[in-house]
This record gives C-alpha cells, structure tokens and sequence, in this order.
C-alpha cells in the first residue's frame, strides 16, 4: 500500500521547455522515495520472516545497518508501516512491531467482509488474460506450497486476489483493502509454516474462484470468496503468530 499512497505523478505544462525544467526535480524526487518504498518492504519481510516478533522494539540503528539504508528512508519507512497497521509507536518505546489478539483479528476480517463483498460486487467482466493470470498466479502458488517458501505463497495470494480486486473500479476501497492484508500476514505466514497440508483445498477455492469469475456470477463468486476468508480467519485465530 506504500506503493498506493507514493505513485502521485509529476503535472507537467505543455511545451517541451517545461517537461525539461521540471524533469530533474521529480527525478530527485523519485529517489528518496524508492528508498523508502523498499526499506518498508524489507521491514515487512523481516516481520514475516520472524525476524522481527510481534511487540518487539525496533532498534532503528541495527535495522539500519540491516537493510542498509540511511536513518531518514528509514524513519519514513516505519512512518509507513506505522499507517498501515504494521507497527505502532509507543510513548517511551518508540517504534514497535504491531501486535494483533484474536479480537483484533476478528475486527479486521470482518472490515474486510464488508469493504471485500462491495469490491467483488462491482467488478467488471474479466477478459481471457485475467482468467489465464489468475490460473497462472494459482499454479505457482501450489508450487510455492510444495516448496514450503511461505514468502511466495503470500505473495501469490495476495496476487491472485487483488488481481480480482482490480476489476473492481472502487478504487479507494481497494486501496483500503490492502492495509488490512498488510496487517494480517504475519499471522498468515505464521499459520502456513504449520499447516502446508492445506493446499489441496485452497486450490480448490481457488479454482472455484476463478469459475465462478469466468461464468460472471457475482452471487457465487461472493459466496465462495466469504467461505474462503472465513477458513483464513479460523485458521489465523487457531495458530496464534506460533
């Protein structure tokens, strides 16, 4: 979400002369920017990874040398994270990894009940392309399961799903979407390093998913889709971050 919020292009005045004037200040631009973009993504590998655990303090030094970055893209990175619920400032503390309970967990999936169904609801018919992406984005987060890389099955998740997002042209409920995934995947990596079983079934969700899209039934596609977070939620709430 990160992404989302810092993709705000650069007006430029018609006339080649303007282009070149303001060209080197959105350049300068970009790079602080994409240095804070992608400390952010660090941070939040590392809180996937366990490196980083719920309620720890961040030592911004040592992560700074970790990630190998300056203290100012840093210090903008946790203001990010910060927004997005992965972590939380406390006063005397500083910076801290955000820690949800089960009732956190319960609140978040059901904001994402809620603003979910308004997105599935609305999207448009999807092309032969979208179809064939998310058969793809599936099948290689099968593969993802069978080589117990949860990093890629999260990625390939999150992927698949926002890929049916983006139909939808809600565009800021979309947007709202994401910070509430960038919340729960840390319980969500915790409960697929223990239960890599699961994959036959939410193949088959997922195969579900992608019928449902194809024949353009909204009902059955918001059906299945409630059914399938529904399972996320248990399973998050049952494992703990352990």
């Amino acid at each position: 979400m990160a992404a989302d919020r810092g993709s705000h292009g650069a007006e430029l005045a018609e006339g080649g002369s303007a282009v070149s004037r303001q060209a080197p200040a959105a350049t300068a631009d970009a790079e602080p920017l994409q240095l804070t973009l992608q400390a952010a993504a660090q941070i939040r590998g590392l809180i996937i990874d366990r490196v980083l655990l719920p309620g720890e303090k961040i030592l911004q030094v040592e992560l700074a040398e970790r990630i190998g970055v300056s203290r100012s893209p840093l210090r903008e990175a946790l203001r990010t994270l910060e927004s997005e619920g992965v972590v939380a400032y406390e006063i005397n503390r500083g910076y801290v990894v955000a820690r949800l309970g089960d009732d956190d967990l319960a609140q978040l999936y059901r904001m994402r009940a809620l603003l979910e169904d308004e997105l599935l609801r609305t999207v448009r018919r999807p092309d032969p392309a979208v179809l064939a992406e998310l058969r793809e984005l599936n099948d290689k987060m099968m593969v993802s399961i069978d080589e117990r890389d949860v990093a890629a099955v999260l990625r390939y998740n999150r992927e698949f799903h926002f890929a049916i997002f983006d139909l939808s042209p809600l565009g800021q409920i979309r947007k709202e979407v994401g910070r509430l995934w960038q919340m729960s995947d840390i319980y969500s990596a915790a409960w697929w390093r223990r239960q890599p079983e699961a994959k036959k079934r939410i193949g088959a969700e997922h195969k579900a998913i992608i019928s449902a899209l194809r024949k353009f039934d909204l009902d059955k596609l918001v059906e299945i889709c409630a059914t399938h977070r529904t399972g996320g939620l248990e399973r998050s709430v049952s494992s703990g971050y352990w």
